[in-house]
């Protein structure tokens, strides 16, 4: 722990323009909104001073309060009141203090929590990182994590804003790292265009690569297919039933098995005869044993006349024969 004397430091009015406002070693603050920091400054000043360090250039680094610096710089300001710590205070206490200040104050998001693992790795080893701070982040302990959030720098802004707003999985922005770049960028807008759970986004991008691999396809095509795009320009469907529909596609398209099933069973059903208003609902993609009877009816009578008329189906029971051994 960093001890009590280590953060004595001076009050100094320094002016904006010998502060580097580059996002320095000990900036964790990515994708913000200063227009409530800045109302809130108009309103009352900066009623926590940032702090600085002096840097060989003779200007300072930003340790903490970089928003309030940014916010201070778009109200126009030229000056403000900081407080310098002493040359003495080590850059690994720097960092150490800003993170404090972040965790004590707000929610970290998943960029901001890869920001400070990478900025750790500087002043020490994996083994601590992953023993002392990962949890502290709210991050499993362990190397793969670590890696994993250590990667997500590398990737494009567009898609490090959509992992910061938890629009894009941590685990799916991994896999886009070893990803072609403008691959990777048309995977993003198909994930952030629609609404998908983090399930769907990762089990749909495997399934992208499996059939461009096997294709023989670059994945922008596969994206761009015919049938894809009818969806996502559609009118007639809401968010989530496009991503049911997409889902539907690329898993027949995977799994060209289950479009022959479908085909099979939809088939036997029709030559069942079933009464009006009378549907069977196989499992989803066929997996499972479990099947779903819907039946629409407006009165008791309605519905007992459809049971009994069911009942009469003779051929009821061969209902998962229409597809199985295929």
């Amino acid at each position: 722990m960093m001890k009590k004397k280590l953060l004595k430091s001076s009050l100094v009015n320094i002016a904006i323009s010998d502060i580097d406002l580059t996002p320095g070693p000990f900036c964790m603050s990515f994708h913000f909104n200063l227009e409530p920091l800045k109302a809130s400054i108009e309103k009352f000043g900066v009623i926590n001073p940032p702090y600085l360090l002096r840097n060989p250039n003779k200007n300072f680094l930003v340790v903490a309060g970089y928003r309030r610096l940014m916010a201070v710089k778009e109200l126009g300001g030229h000056d403000i009141i900081c407080h310098v710590l002493p040359d003495s205070f080590s850059l690994f206490n720097a960092l150490l203090f800003n993170l404090n200040d972040n965790l004590i104050h707000r929610q970290l998001n998943n960029i901001e929590k890869g920001m400070i693992l990478q900025r750790l790795t500087r002043f020490t080893s994996t083994e601590e990182i992953v023993t002392n701070f990962m949890p502290i982040l709210g991050i499993p302990s362990n190397k793969q994590q670590l890696e994993l959030f250590l990667g997500l720098e590398e990737l494009e802004e567009r898609i490090k804003i959509y992992v910061a707003m938890e629009r894009l999985s941590v685990r799916v922005a991994g896999l886009l790292r070893n990803i072609e770049k403008n691959n990777r960028l048309e995977i993003n807008e198909l994930f952030t265009s629609l609404k998908w759970s983090f399930n769907q986004q990762w089990e749909t991008l495997q399934w992208i690569k499996e059939i461009a691999s096997r294709e023989g396809r670059s994945i922008i095509e596969i994206i761009d297919s015919k049938d894809i795009k009818e969806v996502l320009c559609t009118t007639t469907m809401n968010k989530p039933q496009k991503v049911k529909a997409i889902v539907k596609i690329l898993k027949f398209r995977r799994f060209p098995s289950l479009s022959k099933a479908e085909k099979l069973f939809n088939k036997g059903i029709f030559n069942l005869s079933l009464p009006l208003g009378v549907k069977i609902i196989p499992p989803p993609f066929f997996e499972g044993t479990d099947y779903k009877l819907e039946v629409t009816f407006r009165k008791g009578e309605d519905l007992k006349e459809k049971l009994a008329n069911l009942c009469n189906v003779p051929e009821l029971k061969y209902i998962p024969d229409f597809w199985k051994g295929i």
